[in-house]
């Protein structure tokens, strides 16, 4: 997962400076971009899985809402993970807005 984070960062970096000069470079950073967010999604589905079963097995008497704070700590990367993928997505929007803008030129 390190590895896919710092690969968001670096494109969403390069993207943002402006140093992609042209349009495959753009659609380059896109694709790039898409399949990380591909592979960011694999880890949000696992740690919502964790933190499902947390809440299923949670202990006899226990309530939902505790049992839902005690698997919030135990699965930081199940928020950590939504958050990130909704701003790739807001990125890669920007992005196909940004190819679809020089499209029409």
């Amino acid at each position: 997962m390190e590895a896919t984070l710092l690969k968001i960062d670096s494109i969403i970096e390069h993207y943002n400076s402006g140093a992609w000069v042209n349009v495959d470079n753009l659609r380059t950073l896109l694709r790039e971009l898409s399949v990380c967010h591909y592979h960011l999604t694999s880890v949000n589905i696992e740690a919502y899985n964790n933190w499902n079963a947390l809440i299923h097995n949670r202990k006899q008497g226990t309530s939902v809402a505790s049992a839902k704070v005690i698997a919030d700590a135990q699965v930081p990367e199940l928020r950590m993970t939504r958050k990130i993928l909704e701003s790739v997505k807001n990125v890669v929007y920007s992005m196909q807005q940004e190819l679809s803008i020089i499209k029409r030129d």
